[in-house]
């Protein structure tokens, strides 16, 4: 897949470095089962949004975290409006490059250590999906930037069609949940409409969460904007843990 990169690592990244040492715990290296992604090298402007003046517009309020229950088998729903809040969160935190904002739309360490059973769950999550999640947020802000000051929210496209269930002891699991892969996340610039994608969103007990936005793996720790498209773009592609 296409796939604008970036290689500095900025504040968001910095920021994540942070969150890194707030949740990690010593331990092994991580495992995953994924090739990487083919992409395509492209330079990224300048930042040219301007940071707001007040707090980053937020659509979700503070809930108890979904992993401190236990993961049930429900399906998701798109226009459930706590996900499309989740989703108005992402875009808000790339728009204005805010982990803490875009962290709202993202998989929980506790729902993450309740379905996973690596060697270090902690530490992979930290130091391995937080601190990516970081970069590419990082990435799409750039992309973004360059296309113009008035990104707006317009939507996100999930391809029904390619949602699968993965079931326990697949992609190191201990609990199943349900996957899709390649959505869109969709906005306009100047009246034109733009789209990325979602690499990867998971379930837990009925909602879905962002655990891999620009690549599921990645041979050199950069960011990564899937597949950036002028107009809606191409979901997909199916599979993916």
């Amino acid at each position: 897949m296409a796939a604008l990169r970036l290689r500095s690592i900025g504040p968001v990244a910095m920021l994540a470095g942070a969150l890194v040492l707030g949740v990690a715990t010593a331990g092994c290296g991580t495992q995953s089962s994924q090739s990487s992604p083919t992409t395509t090298r492209a330079k990224t402007a300048k930042s040219t949004i301007k940071q707001p003046a007040t707090t980053v517009p937020t659509t979700t309020t503070s809930l108890p975290d979904p992993g401190l229950a236990p993961q049930t088998a429900a399906l998701p729903t798109t226009s459930d409006p706590s996900f499309q809040a989740r989703m108005r969160d992402l875009f808000n935190g790339i728009a204005y490059d805010s982990i803490g904002t875009a962290l709202k739309s993202y998989l929980t360490l506790d729902s993450y250590l309740a379905i996973k059973n690596l060697t270090d769950n902690g530490y992979d999550y930290a130091h391995r999906l937080l601190f990516e999640f970081a970069l590419d947020i990082e990435a799409a802000h750039a992309l973004i930037a360059s296309q113009g000051s008035s990104a707006t929210f317009v939507g996100v496209q999930v391809p029904t069609a390619y949602i699968h269930w993965i079931s326990p002891g697949a992609c190191y699991n201990k609990e199943g949940y349900w996957n899709v892969p390649g959505s869109r996340l969709l906005y306009k610039v100047g009246g034109t409409l733009h789209s990325i994608g979602i690499a990867s969103l998971i379930s837990y007990r009925g909602q879905w969460y962002v655990v891999h936005l620009g690549a599921e793996s990645r041979a050199v720790r950069i960011g990564i904007v899937d597949n950036p498209a002028t107009g809606p773009g191409t979901p997909g592609p199916p599979g993916g843990c």
